[in-house]
């Protein structure tokens, strides 16, 4: 059995945004690193790794009074989030099942996609430089330049199938609300 084309738009638009949030989580992730890696002492900051190094680096921003543990804890959020896609990516499509199937995937509390984060991370990653001062030398990367054609590929679908699920979800909406009002009209069907 075909997956709907609702369905399947739905799930190239997540694939998609998915995409762009894995490349500014790692843009951002970087930034953080190379700004605030001397908040850290220089043994502990060559024995820290990824992740713990990260958690460091923005629990000495927080404590310099350069961060809010708000937007420590958000951040932190996002890379968990990051790591899920990475790591567990069936978690955040799982709620699109195969008609016909009746798994009922969608009830697992695990499963569910954050459909808010790729603006999260692209606002940290447009102000990271306002939000963290800027001490010491700031390595630079051309990482953005490399990526540019594919996000700006990107950004142009996600518009486009945007589009095409709302008409899609229109279509579908008025088709349910057609048969259920064609339900409640069969004489037969209302015993």
């Amino acid at each position: 059995m075909r997956l709907p084309a609702l369905e399947k738009n739905i799930l190239v638009y997540r694939a998609l945004e998915m995409t762009l949030f894995l490349f500014y989580a790692e843009d951002v992730r970087r930034r953080v690193t190379d700004l605030g890696r001397h908040l850290i002492p220089g043994k502990q900051a060559r024995e820290l790794k990824s992740g713990r190094l990260l958690r460091a680096i923005l629990d000495a921003l927080v404590g310099d009074g350069s961060i809010s543990g708000a937007q420590s804890e958000e951040l932190q959020g996002l890379m968990e989030h990051r790591n899920k896609i990475a790591h567990e990516i069936h978690l955040l499509t799982g709620d699109i099942e195969m008609p016909g199937r009746g798994y009922r995937f969608r009830e697992l509390p695990r499963i569910r996609y954050d459909w808010t984060a790729l603006s999260k991370i692209r606002k940290w990653q447009e102000s990271i430089y306002d939000r963290i001062p800027i001490r010491g030398v700031v390595k630079l990367s051309t990482d953005g330049l490399l990526f540019e054609a594919a996000e700006r590929a990107y950004e142009a679908e996600l518009v486009a199938l945007k589009k095409r699920i709302a008409r899609q979800l229109l279509v579908r909406t008025r088709r349910i609300r057609r048969d259920r009002g064609s339900r409640s009209s069969d004489p037969i069907r209302r015993r």
